[in-house]
């Protein structure tokens, strides 16, 4: 076979090559096509799947209450002004019905940092570290710079320190000690004396110090006996004012 030949053999095949392509492409291009409209209502459907499915998802029960979660599709605020993009934001409903109510303070002697008495039930809305505790006992006084630390970060966001200033000595019911004892610790937060063990049997104390951790709805959700556990603690703090910023 001359060369001549052989280049126009490759020439024509060649050409029967491209034709081939050109017919394979016109067969696929619509497939292309269909792909891409697929991937582009993909695209437009699943964030609102996700918000469907979501909406529906159960957590798991915990030692904190039964906890369901639901789905809310909330305007994002651009520069002031509300725009047209959203966003799923998860708020969460716990089921209390486990959790006591907390005592109403009762049989109260005195007030100290407080210009009127205090009642919980003028509290709801907060959330109300109710702290046991008697200016002698050299556990509770470890625990004050914590509660100053905790009124000092938190009070401003919901957090309410009552001091129950219980006397395991007679000394320890005068106001005017309970008065020193409260500057001398530079405690800023209320303390109620509960001269008669009053509060005390109502909540079912038996220990000095006590916290309990009372949520907006006047729920206890958290005890702690003694000293010690701070960042345990704190953490619930936070988690009961995030539950108040949420609902």
């Amino acid at each position: 076979m001359s060369e001549e030949k052989w280049q126009h053999g490759i020439h024509k095949l060649s050409n029967l090559r491209k034709t081939i392509w050109r017919k394979q492409d016109l067969m696929v291009r619509p497939y292309r096509i269909l792909v891409v409209v697929i991937a582009v209502i993909a695209l437009v459907l699943a964030p609102a799947m996700y918000v469907t499915g979501a909406s529906t998802a159960k957590a798991t029960p915990s030692n904190q209450g039964r906890i369901s979660s639901r789905i809310l599709v909330l305007p994002i605020a651009q520069h002031g002004n509300i725009g047209n993009r959203f966003y799923p934001v998860a708020q969460f409903e716990i089921d209390k019905s486990q959790f006591k109510r907390a005592p109403e303070f009762t049989g109260i002697t005195g007030y100290i940092n407080t210009p009127a008495p205090i009642k919980l039930t003028d509290l709801k809305g907060k959330v109300v570290l109710v702290h046991f505790w008697t200016y002698t006992c050299i556990n509770c006084i470890h625990t004050i710079p914590h509660l100053n630390d905790w009124y000092q970060k938190y009070s401003n966001k919901g957090l309410v320190i009552v001091g129950v200033q219980t006397p395991e000595f007679s000394a320890e019911k005068n106001i005017d000690n309970v008065k020193t004892a409260v500057h001398n610790f530079q405690i800023k937060y209320p303390v109620i004396l509960d001269n008669n063990y009053a509060s005390w049997n109502a909540y079912g104390n038996n220990y000095w110090p006590r916290d309990y951790l009372v949520d907006d709805q006047g729920y206890v959700r958290y005890s702690h006996i003694g000293e010690g556990d701070y960042n345990q603690t704190e953490q619930m703090i936070q988690s009961l004012l995030a539950e108040g910023v949420i609902t």
